[in-house]
């Protein structure tokens, strides 16, 4: 099967290009070359990539079945995400076992691996549960299963750079979160090989001029990619706009979605406040913002230069894991494509191993 997608602006993953033709075939890009007749699409660019996604709607990665975690797939891909990390956070042990299981043998087509947000945090834990947060277990964390792909850990303990050695002697991304180290233990931590830190100025020490902060190292140490929030909730535009002055490459955009309907958020009293979901004390919950929505409020809201908030969004993100064949729009690679309107908001989505205009949206 073979289509013939048309844009006036196509991304590539790297670089903005002119008015452009998309070949297709049997979902893999055959073509790329200028279009000169009348374009389809305002703008085609790489399917987004989520590096921390917890869930959506009224589906949760801990807690859904079979039938719920497909059906979330399918939301994320009407929404222009085609790739994500599956986002657990702080349980016990033999919970995260079992929900890491579930979604390995889960339908998920998007699922490029499993994020672990605990229950290995520091002492900024946020919305995690308190007496679930541990030192970490480097038995336990030497035995992940291969779909793991990135650890979110705290510093302050004296286990941190072990388990970090393990980790990365795994190939798995090990970010600093959730965490108000010293400045040594920062320092220690990426010389170990941590490359990441999650959810920039949320739930970490930040800047001061005078004190160190997790959020002012990140910013200044060109070793660290920044994941960040933009749903100008988390982190407040004229904050969006520094970090991506400071490290226009080095920025990571999350959606940190959750399942804000899901049965476990309505007995935990979460509610959507504001435009985001918040527990019942009034504490941060996650996001209900999908990526592409980030990336439009990055543009439209904080003044983000258009590319720099779409490489954001899908090449950085699949670097950060390894992920060369996703991404980018290249000859040769799947075809992962979202179509946006000039507003930047969603119309079309093409994914792997999926028949062209397989799924479609009117968001």
């Amino acid at each position: 099967m073979t289509d013939v997608l048309t844009t006036s602006i196509l991304f590539d993953g790297r670089e903005l290009r002119g008015p452009s033709r998309v070949v297709v075939r049997d979902g893999i890009i055959v073509e790329i070359a200028p279009w000169d007749g009348t374009p389809e699409h305002h703008l085609l660019c790489p399917g987004f990539v989520d590096l921390q996604m917890n869930g959506f709607d009224d589906v949760d990665c801990a807690d859904g079945d079979e039938h719920a975690l497909t059906r979330l797939d399918d939301m994320l891909v009407a929404v222009g995400t085609t790739s994500y990390l599956a986002t657990l956070i702080t349980d016990h042990l033999p919970a995260l076992d079992r929900r890491i299981g579930t979604l390995g043998a889960a339908s998920m087509p998007g699922c490029i691996g499993i994020h672990l947000e605990g229950p290995f945090l520091g002492t900024a834990t946020g919305a995690h549960p308190r007496g679930r947060i541990i030192d970490p277990d480097l038995q336990w964390l030497g035995n992940l299963p291969l779909n793991v792909r990135l650890v979110t850990l705290g510093v302050e303990s004296d286990s941190s750079i072990p388990a970090i050695e393990v980790l990365r002697d795994r190939s798995v991304v090990v970010s600093i979160g959730h965490t108000r180290p010293s400045r040594q233990q920062w320092m220690a931590a990426v010389d170990a090989g941590a490359t990441m830190v999650t959810h920039l100025f949320n739930a970490m020490s930040g800047i001061h001029h005078r004190e160190f902060g997790v959020a002012l190292a990140a910013l200044s140490d060109d070793r660290l990619f920044a994941g960040l929030i933009a749903d100008t909730h988390h982190v407040q535009p004229d904050a969006v706009a520094l970090a991506f002055t400071v490290k226009p490459r080095g920025v990571c955009l999350v959606s940190d979605s959750i399942a804000w309907r899901a049965e476990w958020a309505l007995r935990a009293g979460v509610a959507i406040n504001g435009g985001v979901p918040v527990l019942a004390d009034g504490t941060l919950a996650g996001s209900s913002t999908p990526l592409a929505e980030c990336v439009r409020r990055a543009v439209t809201v904080c003044g983000v230069e258009l590319s720099t908030a779409l490489r954001a969004a899908t090449s950085t993100p699949a670097r950060i894991v390894g992920r060369s064949d996703i991404g980018t729009i290249a000859v040769g690679q799947s075809g992962d494509i979202v179509s946006l309107d000039s507003s930047l908001g969603v119309v079309n989505t093409w994914r792997r191993l999926q028949s062209p205009r397989g799924f479609q949206t009117d968001c």
